[in-house]
């Protein structure tokens, strides 16, 4: 019988009548958070979700949200939902911060529940906090530490968040590689592959010793997400001095691919040489997004594939060095669209045979230098979450790239020709279409002209 959270953390000892639990760690808080709240609601209370640092927003999750709202306008939300999200408005919209302290201490009184995400993870599914981290409120009755099972078996140094705070843990105990049977005895923290002992060691020493000093009163699980193995369960409860679960995967959820493909065939025509390779501060244009292509690769676990599209050797040379597809365009003379159709089938072809899922395509244009991965980053996780079909980055007015689609818009992108881009599909669709703000809009700006480098004082 699959066991509740709620039924996981009554089992650590008196239930309070008003519980205030955190949720630290990685892999799945936000969605534990309101599964938790959902649970405590079927009891009848009503539930307070928030955060100590930073969440999704519940625009982009579909939840009732009071963002920026005062005590009595978060109690008036109260009597009418049984669970409420409160907080303050984040970067560009897409992210929550907390309540100022006044204003949580002010409608406490109107909730017989809170559940408060306290820990950033950046997307890691494993995490060892820092000194300052997590950040608990002094109310807290329960803390949920979790780790995300997709990192099990995973190179440390791939999957961990805040390496180099595991890298004291580990040199603190005296380990290398080798310290534990499953490593395979490779030695060095760089061939350091997560483990159940390995984990359970980190999050003894990086959180529970930690925060059983800091809140002596407050019980404390570990819950590892996704996953049903007792095995896994067993061993790691070895090494930790708290009560360990697991919550398996959800059976019905459908696997999100992305698939990131960077167009970089162009002429220049316009700019008088090839502006790819032209630098800037030091670097050939086309390294900028590379690097944000490399940087999503590895904090992303949706990232199915990544393709760079060129016709110059230099940039398929180094794609391939990044452990990227190169596809070469001996038709980039058609324009645009025929970069973006061989994109497409590279993608298809370099999963094979894997039709799990839902696929969706990204495009990334390589005259865009100022464009930043964590913007990226956060358009995704927005786009993911709006249930829209069609996404791009935009300043007011102004759309700009990546842009993403559906697989359902692929037969059209494959039927555009010339020097025609995904843009008229996304303008044929704009019920369709999630757009995300940037917070500058030079992230959107490209370069078709050696004037617009002057316009924007680049040398």
């Amino acid at each position: 019988m699959k066991r509740s959270l709620l039924d996981m953390l009554k089992r650590m000892g008196k239930w309070p009548e008003k519980p205030v639990i955190s949720l630290v760690g990685a892999g799945g808080k936000t969605t534990c958070a309101y599964l938790l709240a959902e649970e405590l609601a079927g009891e009848g209370k009503k539930v307070l979700v928030t955060t100590t640092t930073h969440m999704e927003h519940p625009a982009f999750l579909g939840r009732n949200g009071a963002i920026d709202k005062s005590p009595e306008e978060i109690k008036a939300a109260a009597e009418k939902s049984p669970v409420v999200t409160a907080g303050t408005s984040g970067p560009g919209g897409m992210k929550m911060k907390a309540l100022p302290e006044a204003v949580f201490n002010a409608v406490l009184p109107f909730f017989d529940a809170v559940v408060i995400e306290a820990d950033g993870s950046r997307r890691h599914p494993f995490k060892v906090p820092s000194s300052y981290e997590p950040v608990i409120v002094k109310e807290t009755t329960h803390i949920m530490i979790l780790a995300g099972m997709p990192a099990m078996g995973r190179p440390l140094e791939e999957i961990c968040f805040r390496m180099e705070e595991a890298e004291k843990l580990v040199c603190e105990a005296g380990m290398n590689g080798a310290a534990f049977a499953e490593n395979g005895g490779k030695g060095g923290l760089s061939n350091m592959y997560l483990t159940p002992g390995l984990a359970g060691y980190l999050l003894e020493a990086g959180y529970v010793q930690p925060l059983k000093a800091k809140f002596p009163d407050a019980e404390q699980m570990i819950l590892l997400n996704q996953t049903d193995d007792g095995k896994v369960v067993a061993e790691m409860g070895e090494h930790t001095s708290v009560p360990v679960f697991c919550r398996p995967p959800d059976p019905a959820a459908v696997p999100l691919k992305i698939h990131l493909i960077l167009l970089a065939a162009g002429f220049s025509r316009r700019f008088g040489e090839n502006k790819l390779l032209y630098e800037l501060n030091g670097r050939p244009m086309y390294q900028y997004p590379l690097e944000i292509l490399r940087t999503l690769k590895e904090i992303r676990e949706d990232i199915a594939s990544v393709c760079v599209v060129s016709q110059y050797e230099t940039i398929l040379e180094e794609a391939a060095q990044n452990g990227f597809c190169p596809v070469e365009n001996k038709e980039s003379a058609l324009g645009i669209s025929s970069s973006l159709k061989f994109g497409i089938l590279e993608s298809r072809r370099a999963c094979g045979m894997d039709k799990k899922g839902e696929d969706f395509y990204c495009f990334f244009v390589a005259d865009q230098p100022h464009l930043r991965a964590d913007t990226v980053n956060r358009f995704l996780d927005g786009f993911l979450r709006s249930g829209k079909k069609i996404g791009c980055l935009a300043k007011g007015d102004t759309t700009g790239n990546p842009v993403i689609f559906h697989e359902t818009y692929i037969p059209e992108l494959m039927c555009l020709t010339g020097d025609t881009g995904g843009k008229r599909v996304l303008k044929r669709y704009p019920e369709d279409v999630f757009l995300c703000d940037v917070e500058e809009e030079l992230q959107l700006y490209d370069y078709d002209s050696r004037q617009s480098l002057d316009k924007r004082n680049i040398e």
